[in-house]
């Protein structure tokens, strides 16, 4: 289990203004072992993901998200193939623009 610290990112500009408004807040990841996911848990709220996608709605506790993500269903098997397709076409956009970077 990874225990992480985030600075909270979304402000508006009264909030930016407010030197106070700056918070952290407690980010806990969990691996699902034999999987590719991760239950991330923040402020109460715990959510699967794989990779930097979210792909489960929040539930009310790491079991409950862990349980979801071990039930294999056409729809999960649907959003990791499209997750997969997303991070190849990510990697092919990295490469490209490496390679033309690297003819200048």
């Amino acid at each position: 289990m990874e225990t992480l610290t985030k600075e909270s990112t979304s402000m508006n500009v009264e909030e930016v203004n407010n030197t106070d408004s700056l918070k952290t807040e407690l980010v806990e990841r969990v691996q699902i072992e034999g999987t590719p996911f991760t239950v991330i848990s923040t402020e109460g709220k715990n959510f699967g993901v794989m990779g930097g996608f979210r792909i489960t709605e929040e539930m009310k506790s790491v079991g409950e998200v862990e349980d979801e993500l071990k039930c294999i269903t056409w729809n999960r098997i649907v959003q990791v193939i499209m997750i997969l397709n997303e991070m190849k076409d990510e990697a092919s956009k990295e490469i490209k623009k490496e390679l033309t970077e690297n003819k200048n």
